[in-house]
């Protein structure tokens, strides 16, 4: 007999055996498990000294062949030691191997780092959707006439019952003396007019000049939408003012419901307009 395997680990020592008897090689283990079956080979960095559990080819001849059915599995780097002595056993799957590589490892940071950057973006993306909800949303209590945040989905039926009357070329959004974000620009925007953020264009008294896009230099109608006030869940009303100089301009009280899943202007309760 010839020792071709040892290790620290009995259940490696048996690993290696049944790879043996698959092949039809005969093999013996010895230093295993005791005669009752009750006690393992076990393991210590201090016991230096102990037996290692160890294969044994039984017939001469299939030596060579038990070799290098270790080598191909990746168990053993060569068919043969030094020292001559069997190789030491360290069971690691070929998978573990290969990702011991340091370019699959460069590949496999490569990866996650793809990974992470399309997370971060959707995460992004979801929380820009958050804070600009465009879904129709019911309002919220107290119903006793106070001014609320105005809704996204109520400031787009306001914009597009202002752009109904609106003759200047550019119109610039606010949303409670703020810039309407570009979700909401997006949907009321529309063909011939420029739609733009309120902080985009320039407010100017002057009659003789009125207010501008600086960008263009064409004259810019201002539209806030402003002083949402529900008095049901479901019902509310809203201010818009459109303002291009002192004496072109108009204010409208407007009457909103949530109506087919969709906020809807009702009826006008008031309106004031000059076009001087």
């Amino acid at each position: 007999m010839r020792q071709i395997f040892s290790s620290p680990r009995l259940e490696n020592v048996e690993k290696v055996a049944q790879l043996m008897r698959d092949a039809d090689i005969q093999v013996r283990i010895t230093d295993g498990r005791s005669y009752k079956g009750s006690r393992r080979g076990g393991f210590s960095y201090s016991d230096t000294d102990a037996p290692k559990p160890a294969v044994w080819i039984v017939r001469s001849e299939d030596q060579v062949r038990a070799r290098e059915i270790l080598r191909t599995a990746g168990l053993i780097d060569s068919t043969r030691t030094n020292d001559g002595s069997a190789p030491t056993f360290r069971f690691e799957p070929r998978t573990q191997q290969a990702a011991a590589d340091p370019g699959r490892k460069r590949a496999f940071r490569f990866k996650v780092a793809v990974l992470g950057g399309i997370a971060v973006v959707i995460g992004m993306a979801l929380v820009q959707t958050v804070r600009t909800p465009l879904a129709p949303v019911l309002a919220s209590p107290p119903f006793d006439g106070s001014v609320h945040a105005t809704l996204p989905a109520v400031a787009i039926a306001a914009f597009q019952h202002a752009v109904a009357d609106a003759k200047l070329p550019v119109l610039c959004l606010t949303i409670d003396g703020r810039d309407a974000p570009a979700a909401v620009i997006d949907q009321v925007g529309r063909q011939p007019f420029i739609t733009v953020p309120g902080s985009h264009c320039r407010r100017v008294a002057d009659s003789d000049t009125g207010s501008v896009f600086p960008k263009t230099g064409q004259p810019a109608l201002l539209i806030d939408v402003q002083g949402f006030r529900p008095s049901a869940a479901d019902t509310a009303k809203i201010e818009v003012n459109a303002y291009h100089h002192q004496m072109y301009g108009s204010y409208k009280t407007l009457q909103v419901r949530h109506i087919d899943g969709r906020w809807q202007v009702t009826d006008t309760l008031r309106h004031v307009a000059m076009q001087g």
